[in-house]
């Protein structure tokens, strides 16, 4: 019985590390993407926004701050303001799951686009093929 204990603890800590390595690739990834935007913050996005791709986000940005944070969607977002655009990873369970980047349009509004995370066979963060994503401020 205790060998198979053994042996079956051995299988779960085989089948999750790969899981777990990628995650962390991906969180990687998401935070050199995110540092690679530098220009200073030319726009606040703290407050709630709805989204019909998305649902209702809750963005943190505190003034004179660059760094995003919230949650929306069912996912965790980490973020970053560079210019006069939102950069943003939605993560669940520590692995990023989409990235997005949207820019004003108008006094309450956000456009932009957000894609998929790619898949483990390819290199990169996200995909190259995005799809339309709207934000309006609450």
């Amino acid at each position: 019985m205790r060998r198979l204990t053994i042996a079956a603890t051995l299988l779960v800590l085989c089948t999750a590390l790969p899981i777990s390595l990628t995650a962390l690739k991906g969180e990687a990834e998401g935070k050199a993407w995110l540092d690679s935007q530098k220009d200073p913050a030319a726009l606040n996005v703290n407050g709630t926004w709805d989204s019909e791709e998305w649902g209702t986000f809750h963005l943190v940005q505190t003034e004179g701050s660059r760094d995003v944070s919230g949650n929306g969607g069912g996912y965790e977002i980490a973020g970053i303001v560079s210019g006069k655009r939102l950069f943003m990873l939605f993560s669940s369970r520590r692995s990023v799951d989409y990235c997005a980047v949207v820019s004003p349009n108008g006094e309450s509004s956000l456009i932009g686009t957000y894609s998929s995370r790619k898949s483990l066979a390819h290199s990169g963060l996200c995909q190259e093929k995005s799809r339309p994503m709207n934000m309006t401020k609450k």
